[in-house]
């Protein structure tokens, strides 16, 4: 069973109330309370903050420790795959903007074995908002599969294809070629 602050936590993500969420977050006496506490269905306020596209709480809560890959326990969707169910498109890629920003993972799969990209398909694939939003997660996962091996460190000589020289400089192909 939720505790009141974990249900007061729940209900401002739902309605997209800031005060409310500010009553918990900065009670004075401070009160006990997990900004990543699930409901009966395993849904956090991240995941509520998303579906119902909280504007005005969605940056709060994202400062708290908050576990952005948390997956609720009917779909195993994280709030990334929620992000992606959102057919307002500007609010969509709002959303999973600010997830990718905060950490989120492109990779996580949900009980049906689809990642959050996997979500956006037809009509949502083909718009140019549809199109931004499938670069935005490609660009992340692949920026998260980069490692130190895959940076060059140092200064290193470019080498032009159409000379011998180190510096790269001439005036394209030699008439020797």
């Amino acid at each position: 069973m939720l505790d009141l602050p974990d249900r007061i936590l729940i209900h401002a993500a739902r309605t997209d109330n800031l005060d409310l969420l500010n009553s918990v977050i900065y009670a004075q006496p401070p009160v006990a309370y997990d900004i990543n506490h699930a409901d009966g269905l395993g849904n956090t306020a991240l995941h509520y903050a998303c579906e119902n596209v909280s504007v005005n709480v969605l940056d709060p809560i994202l400062e708290e420790q908050v576990d952005v890959d948390a997956q609720n326990r009917i779909e195993g969707n994280a709030p990334l795959h929620v992000a992606c169910h959102i057919a307002n498109e500007e609010a969509r890629n709002w959303l999973v903007g600010e997830l990718l920003e905060a950490g989120a993972s492109t990779q996580t799969r949900n009980r049906a074995g689809l990642r959050p990209v996997d979500l956006v398909v037809g009509d949502k694939a083909t718009s140019p908002l549809g199109k931004q939003l499938i670069d935005m997660l490609t660009m992340s996962q692949a920026e998260a599969n980069l490692d130190a091996d895959d940076i060059a460190y140092g200064t290193c000589a470019l080498v032009c294809p159409y000379t011998d020289d180190a510096d790269g400089a001439g005036d394209g192909p030699s008439d020797e070629e």
